[in-house]
């Protein structure tokens, strides 16, 4: 014998029914709002990144160790241990700097160079090592770099003529005067530009003596000595 039906059994179906589809559209209503709120959070994160960013390089600073256009001087190539053969490995073209304020931090330096490679197979340079320290106002080692040359120079980019070495430093903190040191290493020529007077903010940095030197290089002639500046640019803020 079949029992009759409660009296709640179909209304409790449509109810259950219903029930299920606001749940449905209720839950699909709220995922769509959260991506909504990600994407929104995601674009801000993304803007405001960027907003650091151009702040960043807005407050980046340029220190060059020379006057004037660049583009307009005439520049001669010179490596230490062309000149003073295997001495010149603990040899670095020096520069001194002022820290636009206390606790600047230096990001990148860049030099000019040439590795000896003209486009040819017979060109192509062997892998050597340069270097580059940071030094405060007393020559105190603040910070030391070393690397092959290749990735740096003419031959990764295929230039046949002086091309600019860019270091990357991880925000090296510096105040009052400080010099940056460039080894060379016979790796690489340096670009400088020659003075008529000794100049007063490059130098020869002895490694061994821990001393820095006027750069007045020796000429052809016998007791001529030229006087250089060595062409060096720091980034930071």
């Amino acid at each position: 014998m079949l029992l009759p039906p409660t009296p709640f059994s179909t209304s409790s179906i449509y109810i259950s029914i219903e029930f299920k589809s606001f749940l449905g559209d209720h839950l699909k209503k709220m995922v769509l709002f959260m991506a909504v709120l990600c994407f929104a959070a995601l674009y801000l994160a993304g803007v405001s990144a960027a907003a650091d960013a151009q702040a960043k390089a807005t407050q980046s600073q340029i220190l060059n160790s020379y006057e004037g256009n660049i583009t307009q001087k005439s520049l001669a190539e010179l490596s230490m241990l062309s000149v003073f053969g295997r001495t010149g490995f603990f040899i670095g073209e020096a520069v001194k700097f002022t820290a636009p304020k206390p606790n600047w931090k230096i990001d990148s330096v860049q030099v000019i160079g040439w590795d000896g490679f003209n486009g040819t197979v017979e060109s192509v340079p062997q892998e050597r090592i340069i270097g580059l320290e940071v030094r405060d106002k007393d020559l105190n080692l603040i910070y030391r770099f070393a690397d092959s040359q290749l990735p740096y120079t003419n031959y990764a980019y295929n230039s046949t003529q002086m091309y600019p070495i860019t270091l990357r430093l991880p925000q090296v903190p510096v105040s009052d005067e400080f010099y940056v040191v460039f080894y060379d290493r016979g790796a690489a020529a340096i670009a400088s530009e020659r003075l008529n007077e000794t100049s007063k903010n490059s130098f020869l940095y002895l490694e061994p003596g821990n001393t820095l030197l006027p750069a007045n290089l020796p000429g052809s002639q016998n007791n001529e000595t030229i006087a250089v500046n060595w062409i060096m640019t720091v980034s930071g803020s």
